[in-house]
């Protein structure tokens, strides 16, 4: 009997989703049993749990902030806040309320170091810069490919990338090949051409719409290394 995932899973869940039956990922990646799906949907609701405590605790803390507290206060807390946004971009579902409340508090800490640093050119310029970049952050976290790649201890094993990305949408991609620079972009194609070259004789012809993705996704990484340069 196959295994059956859930519609919007956790990470590791997620990742395990990715490998099954897919001929792109090694054997022992790509084979496995419910036990290990049951672990892997364990750890993502412990996850879970502990992302909503942290969250709670970090709400109470702007709740206690003083009027006029100290800018470390306020950019370590800022700091916390958009980690917690980036941790939350990979729990299971879309969590939109919980990223529009981590976004308001993060619009209150950046008014009040905005208060601060007004008159500063230097500063004023550096906090639009970041809040480009943190825009620009926040709009490819939500793939969740890319959140499950920047998390701190990814399921996605280095030499599982080339795979998971030959995997998934032209969206997703678009996103996440955003994350590397243009050396290591030369590289993942590199390297994704060959893992195409040496399966094209042992994918058996049941699954060749793998293979036929991973192509599509293999001329989008040449364009995007293209357009990236």
């Amino acid at each position: 009997m196959p295994l059956i995932f859930l519609p919007n899973s956790g990470a590791r869940e997620r990742h395990l989703q990715r490998q099954y039956q897919n001929p792109l990922f090694s054997e022992e990646h790509r084979v496995f049993d419910e036990q290990r799906l049951s672990g892997a949907r364990y750890m993502d609701e412990q996850e879970e749990a502990k992302f909503i405590e942290i969250f709670h605790g970090l709400l109470n803390e702007v709740a206690e902030l003083k009027p006029n507290e100290g800018s470390e206060i306020m950019l370590d807390l800022k700091s916390r806040l958009d980690q917690c946004y980036e941790q939350c971009s990979g729990l299971a579902g879309p969590r939109k309320n919980e990223k529009q409340a981590i976004t308001q508090l993060i619009n209150v800490m950046m008014s009040a170091i905005w208060k601060g640093a007004e008159g500063d050119t230097e500063a004023e310029q550096n906090l639009k810069e970041e809040e480009i970049a943190r825009n620009t952050h926040f709009q490819l976290l939500a793939f969740p490919l890319v959140a499950d790649l920047l998390r701190p201890r990814s399921p996605i094993a280095q030499d599982q990338l080339i795979a998971t990305l030959l995997s998934e949408s032209e969206e997703a991609v678009n996103a996440a090949f955003q994350l590397f620079d243009h050396e290591h972009q030369q590289l993942i194609v590199q390297q994704a051409t060959q893992l195409l070259e040496t399966l094209s004789v042992d994918i058996p012809p049941n699954q060749q719409e793998h293979l036929l993705h991973a192509k599509e996704r293999l001329d989008q990484m040449n364009q995007l290394l293209s357009t990236f340069n």
